[in-house]
């Protein structure tokens, strides 16, 4: 059976985490309605988080999907802001689904030149590095060819790559 729902497609990705079954996943979300590659949503939660209005900033991030649904970020914040408004067992599944999201990146390479991570959005670079502990310091994009390539250096010396070659926007084009 083909998996033809937002949900089909993910209970597919989560029962074979591979590359194989993230990338129909990625581009059913790229075509989706309110899939933003910028992800402003992240903005707007974060200050209502700060603010402590967490109903509202789990409204936001709910009406973000399913354009946002393998942000890792988003998941998170998801699971801070259910949380904090006492809805546990919601809070402990968006978590997971964070972890999965962050896991289905790091599953596509190992972060080299050679073998970089692809990632949906640039905001999903940030997530990876942040998940290795280390905050990045400066940021490149190599072309070659119709492969586009994001290079972070960090502060703790480290590099990593990540394939933005199908991410949508202006910071990724020629």
């Amino acid at each position: 059976m083909t998996a033809t729902t937002y949900a089909d497609l993910v209970d597919a990705h989560l029962a074979d985490p591979t590359v194989e079954t993230l990338e129909p996943l990625r581009d059913a979300l790229r075509s989706a309605p309110g899939f933003d590659p910028e992800l402003r949503v992240r903005e707007q939660a974060g200050a209502l988080l700060r603010e402590g209005r967490h109903d509202d900033a789990v409204a936001a991030l709910e009406a973000s999907m399913p354009g946002s649904l393998m942000s890792p970020a988003v998941h998170a914040m998801l699971a801070t802001a259910l949380r904090r408004t006492g809805r546990a067992g919601a809070a402990a599944r968006h978590a997971r689904l964070a972890r999965a999201a962050l896991d289905g990146i790091l599953a596509t390479g190992d972060g080299t030149a050679e073998h970089p991570w692809s990632v949906l959005r640039i905001s999903d670079e940030y997530d990876v590095v942040d998940s290795l502990g280390t905050r990045p310091v400066s940021q490149g994009l190599l072309v070659d060819g119709p492969r586009r390539t994001d290079r972070l250096e960090c502060q703790d010396g480290r590099t990593f790559h990540f394939d933005v070659s199908r991410v949508p926007g202006p910071a990724v084009r020629a």
